[in-house]
């Protein structure tokens, strides 16, 4: 097995629903190799939760809020390194708009992406398009637009209405701590894109969405992608490796 870690801090209830993904495929893949779930066929894994500033305000304010951050998740990388930790994952999907800064910063720990972990599943679902459903800095930075393409999948990206309405619900719903607002608010522009454009397959692309909205909770005729997951999927398999 191999020490893994998390970069969590973004936020707090956050990083600590990720480690519980992480723990459940963890389990999914020790029974789907025929033996029994114990403690002890779990890997050592380590969940850094220090306090980073916001993503969005930083990639579209100013270059010094974008540094900040990336010393905020550099600092992480040094102190899981510390812990014995060599593959890492972050919790956050906005903040993989520093991945290359940080891949190049840290060349001897291995950084996954969740955008490829998706883009990779995507395929075999058989998706050639999906909206997304994440922060304004998430969009900016082309994380999923980029990823997706790479593998022909088109990524329909929220308009500013329903952009308005995903943000309401992380930051005054999951964020302050109303899940219903913030159900409300993602189930609403989920079902203004689909009319707008057509697409059924979303991306739940903020690692708040799943807090308040569950892939069962899906109007008729949609599928709800949990991007977490698949990216926590992705670090399992590397710490069961």
């Amino acid at each position: 097995m191999v020490p893994v870690g998390i970069i969590g801090g973004m936020g707090p209830f956050a990083g600590a629903h990720y480690v519980g993904l992480f723990l459940e495929e963890c389990a999914r893949l020790i029974e789907a190799g025929g033996a029994g779930v114990t403690d002890q066929r779990f890997p050592p894994h380590y969940l850094f939760q220090l306090p980073v500033p916001d993503r969005t305000s930083a990639l579209l304010g100013t270059r010094d809020e974008y540094g900040r951050v990336l010393h905020g998740l550099s600092g992480q990388m040094d102190g899981l390194r510390a812990l014995g930790a060599r593959v890492v994952a972050m919790s956050c999907n906005t903040a993989h708009a520093w991945h290359a800064e940080l891949r190049h910063m840290h060349p001897d720990m291995a950084l996954l992406h969740i955008g490829d972990a998706t883009a990779d599943y995507l395929v075999g679902q058989g998706e050639t398009e999906v909206g997304l459903l994440s922060t304004a800095g998430t969009v900016k930075s082309g994380v999923y637009a980029e990823a997706l393409a790479r593998v022909g999948i088109a990524c329909r990206a929220p308009d500013g209405d329903e952009l308005d309405l995903v943000m309401r619900g992380i930051y005054d719903g999951v964020k302050a701590g109303d899940s219903e607002l913030g159900r409300a608010c993602f189930t609403s522009a989920l079902l203004r894109m689909r009319g707008r454009t057509g697409v059924t397959g979303f991306l739940m692309a903020c690692t708040e969405i799943p807090l308040a909205l569950g892939t069962d909770d899906a109007p008729v005729e949609c599928r709800l992608y949990d991007p977490g997951r698949l990216s926590a999927r992705e670090l399992a398999r590397r710490a069961l490796a």
